[in-house]
């Protein structure tokens, strides 16, 4: 009990890490354990537009997993231009979480890897809706983090790239929401 109660204890730090994206009320930003239990619930919400191929329990287990390496890294802001250089720091606690909690650590250090490889299905539906989730927050508060970051329509677009190859109808909403956006002065029209 002494290792699993380290692990829970160190597993409860992601709720202190405090992401850039409003909560729907606009009342504080979300924090990275509240993000992971979204995603893994929004996964459930999508399954009719996900493929039959996509292993939704691998998929949730991911999307509950994959910001662990953020107790030890921290978030930034996926604007942010220094963003690739956190995956140094995220490889490193991974790496490091895995040895310290045996086999949930190991399990834990793979789904993070095969988030970060995109290689599976899995991996990039997760990223879709991860990418997704922040988007429709940003419309919910009337792009109030796009406006204070000074955010572009074609940042928007370019960040969200991942979303148009793997669910293209799902990128052309979103293109629409970005239309209207920028039409409301929420997003800079460039």
């Amino acid at each position: 009990m002494q290792k699993i109660r380290s692990l829970l204890v160190e597993l409860d730090k992601l709720k202190s890490v405090y992401r850039m994206t409003y909560l729907s009320d606009i009342s504080r930003t979300e924090n990275s354990a509240e993000h992971s239990w979204h995603l893994a619930v929004a996964l459930m919400a999508l399954r009719d537009l996900i493929p039959e191929s996509v292993d939704i329990d691998h998929a949730i287990k991911m999307a509950l997993l994959h910001d662990v390496c953020e107790i030890g890294a921290g978030d930034i802001s996926v604007y942010d231009p220094k963003r690739g250089e956190k995956a140094k720091e995220e490889a490193e606690f991974m790496q490091a979480f895995a040895e310290r909690h045996d086999t949930f650590g190991k399990e834990a250090s793979a789904m993070w890897y095969e988030y970060e490889e995109q290689l599976t299905e899995e991996s990039r539906w997760v990223k879709v809706v991860d990418r997704l989730l922040p988007f429709i927050l940003n419309i919910a508060t009337e792009g109030k983090r796009w406006q204070e970051q000074g955010i572009a329509r074609s940042q928007v677009l370019g960040i969200n790239r991942c979303i148009e190859e793997i669910a293209p109808e799902l990128y052309e909403w979103m293109k629409q929401e970005i239309d209207e956006a920028v039409k409301k002065g929420w997003l800079q029209d460039s």
